[in-house]
């Protein structure tokens, strides 16, 4: 075999593991664990902000895996103090419009718990497993970083929110 076959087989063998090596990459960032904090507004609640801690993980570009805790709001209504969190287990489905812009879908179920203060009998709870549901916008300024901005509903009750995710 000459030199210059040679040459040019390393060139091309070179140049598949370059081309794998870069599709393994793209492969990798578009999978893995991420964490996310956001802030908002539930409708139900005029004076309180929700917030919400989230863990997932990205199956594969589309598709993503949600444990969550929010902190719906506390309230006082006619000397009733009242408050609202939910445990939550959502699938979140995202649709990419551009290279780092995307919106998507979310679809689960809540855990909510409340908690009342009435002033003459007491504290009164309550806890059901709802469907919970909503809609969102999401731009990645990195492969690690990224926002939300995002509605949604719990058993009639609206969130708006924007908060960030990190991927590891």
């Amino acid at each position: 075999m000459s030199l210059k076959k040679i040459a040019v087989a390393a060139m091309f063998g070179m140049s598949a593991m370059t081309i794998s090596a870069s599709a393994l990459a793209q492969r990798a960032a578009e999978t893995g664990w991420y964490v996310g904090a956001s802030i908002g507004k539930n409708d139900d609640f005029d004076d309180e902000m929700a917030w919400k801690i989230t863990g997932g993980y990205q199956i594969n570009r589309n598709l993503a895996a949600e444990l969550s805790y929010t902190k719906l709001g506390e309230a006082s209504v006619l000397g009733t103090n009242i408050e609202a969190s939910a445990w939550e287990l959502i699938g979140l489905y995202k649709f990419p419009l551009a290279n780092k812009f995307s919106v998507y879908g979310l679809a689960g179920l809540a855990r909510l718990e409340s908690e009342a203060v009435l002033p003459i009998i007491g504290k009164q709870s309550d806890t059901s497993t709802e469907f919970t549901y909503g809609i969102g916008v999401q731009y990645d300024f990195s492969t690690n970083v990224g926002v939300r901005a995002q509605w949604q509903n719990y058993d009639d009750s609206g969130v708006i929110s924007l908060g960030v995710v990190y991927k590891f």
